[in-house]
């Protein structure tokens, strides 16, 4: 088939089967991907990872399941498993309902720290991006950014406005440092563009109730469990960092065993 276009191919293994990843998976995130999973899996897994829209305003969360699951289908392929990260989680087993609607064995569900998108974990991812600019953004900068986002976490009425607000605050005050160290200002509204098209995604999960699905689901825990991993039906715990859990061998050796399951063949 052709190069899927909603999709990233992270490995090509040898068997027709597809293992499929849900994440939002940026450049220069400290947090571990599947990118750093799929190469410590065994050769004969194929491994896809969700490709997002470049902006996902006014997506709903059937909107991006369909835009996923379409081109899977249509290329026929059989689907292993479906995996998700964090916020992905909630789309992954939508996804693996879809997939595996009709069929007699429908595909595994494993799910790593899953976890419904809340303000709180949106603060903390918008803390991470302004780690990323460390090197740009001076700690007065950095410190008012922070500032801003607690005003607006406890002052936007809704869950997309509070996103709208981190994006504003962000061009504020990434723009004043870009101006003065003389960067490109394309380059700050590509990374603004990035944030915005995060917000949308996270947004359109809250859409979702994962609950029946992740009852299916086998979790990953790292050694910061969440409170999602509380309703998989079953669970393997993985003594590493929350932001190490995809880039560990214990988890590759975990991720191994399930997908090798006679049930998932």
């Amino acid at each position: 088939m052709t190069t899927p276009s909603a999709w990233k191919v992270l490995s090509a293994g040898r068997g027709p089967g597809l293992v499929l990843a849900v994440d939002f998976a940026t450049t220069g995130r400290s947090d571990s991907g599947f990118s750093d999973l799929a190469p410590r899996l065994g050769p004969e897994f194929t491994v896809w990872e969700t490709r997002q829209p470049a902006t996902g305003d006014g997506m709903s969360a059937r909107d991006y399941v369909e835009r996923w699951a379409r081109e899977v289908e249509a290329c026929g392929r059989p689907v292993r498993a479906v995996l998700g990260y964090c916020a992905g989680s909630v789309f992954a087993g939508e996804l693996a309902a879809r997939l595996g609607a009709g069929r007699t064995e429908p595909p595994g569900f494993l799910m790593f720290d899953p976890e419904v998108p809340t303000r709180a974990a949106l603060d903390r991812d918008f803390t991470a991006m302004l780690d990323q600019f460390a090197s740009v953004l001076s700690a007065d900068e950095v410190a008012t950014a922070r500032q801003a986002a607690a005003t607006a976490r406890t002052a936007a009425p809704d869950f997309a406005a509070f996103g709208d607000e981190l994006v504003r605050i962000f061009r504020e005050q990434a723009g004043a440092a870009f101006a003065r160290e003389e960067l490109d200002p394309d380059l700050l509204e590509e990374f603004a563009a990035v944030f915005r098209s995060f917000v949308s995604y996270l947004d359109a999960a809250r859409g979702i109730d994962p609950a029946a699905a992740w009852r299916t689901a086998t979790a990953v825990n790292s050694a910061e469990p969440t409170e999602g991993s509380r309703l998989a039906a079953r669970a393997v715990d993985i003594p590493v960092r929350h932001a190490d859990i995809l880039r560990s061998d214990l988890t590759a050796g975990a991720v191994t065993e399930f997908l090798s399951a006679p049930a998932l063949s």
